[in-house]
């Protein structure tokens, strides 16, 4: 627990001078003195690179992957990375803050991003508004909902879903679930009651301009989806497929989370993005 002096001290830093956060790196892994391309991982909200773990070190394992540098990253507001009281949460603050974490870890090679659920968002608004090279994005679970959330009786499901779990952290009906929630999501249930799960869920789960930065985007993503995920509506990353000639979906068996068959599914689609890349820059 940081003392009132420090919090002082971050603020004056962070606020008024305006030098970005950096997050917490939980993984940082190659098997090469001479990596020729990196990946990020980030993760969902309410979440940490837990959720991402088992899978980057199965991948790390792959021989064919030597060249490849891993990295795995936390969110600020969630695991070991700061979660200051006055981070705004939205996209222009984990822009900065990310953009801050990269050059500080000096990475020389092309960089992919790899987003599950929230993280989603955050890689293609990163990718899509800032100068920083991105080559290609890997989207799990990402939750794009339509502009208009009345436009059918799934997304206004899909809305309230989160809408309850956002304002309902301590009613008993999520202490029912939590372990549940412990054992079949990477949801932390110590993340739902905080500003950052309440701020990330307004400003970027349910931002209105979602759907029109993933339909304009020009950065080639490839995109996993479990046919039984309760929190991604199917039907809109197959619309987004139809309009978003750079946006290639791959629907398998699972639901939110990467486990299972679609852990597999994971590791087969980031190896051969990785693959596609090392064998074209060799």
């Amino acid at each position: 627990m940081k003392n009132k002096l420090q919090t002082i001290w971050d603020y004056f830093v962070h606020r008024v001078l305006r030098i970005p956060l950096t997050m917490a790196v939980r993984y940082d892994f190659s098997r090469s003195l001479k990596p020729e391309l990196t990946i990020v991982f980030l993760h969902g909200i309410a979440a940490s690179f837990t959720s991402w773990r088992p899978t980057v070190r199965e991948l790390a394992k792959d021989k064919e992957l030597s060249r490849v540098r891993f990295i795995g990253l936390d969110l600020i507001g969630f695991g070991k990375s700061e979660k200051p009281s006055f981070y705004k949460y939205d996209y222009e603050s984990y822009r900065k803050t990310l953009r801050r974490t990269l050059k500080k870890l000096k990475i020389k090679t092309p960089v992919i991003l790899a987003g599950h659920s929230m993280g989603c968002l955050i890689a293609m608004d990163f990718a899509e508004n800032t100068e920083y090279p991105i080559e290609e994005l890997i989207l799990v679970s990402p939750p794009f909902m339509r502009r208009n959330e009345s436009a059918t009786i799934n997304d206004r499901l899909h809305g309230k879903a989160f809408d309850e779990i956002s304002h309902n952290a301590n009613a008993p009906i999520v202490e029912a679930i939590a372990k549940f929630v412990d054992k079949v999501s990477s949801f932390e249930k110590r993340n739902l009651d905080t500003p950052a799960f309440r701020l990330t869920m307004e400003k970027l789960i349910l931002n209105p301009g979602n759907w029109q930065m993933v339909i304009n985007s020009k950065i080639n993503s490839e995109v996993i989806h479990g046919r039984v995920d309760p929190l991604v509506i199917g039907e809109n990353l197959r619309a987004i497929e139809r309009q978003n000639p750079h946006f290639h979906l791959l629907e398998t068996f699972g639901g939110h989370d990467i486990v299972g068959l679609k852990q597999k599914r994971v590791i087969r689609k980031v190896k051969e993005v990785a693959l596609r890349h090392l064998l074209g820059s060799s």
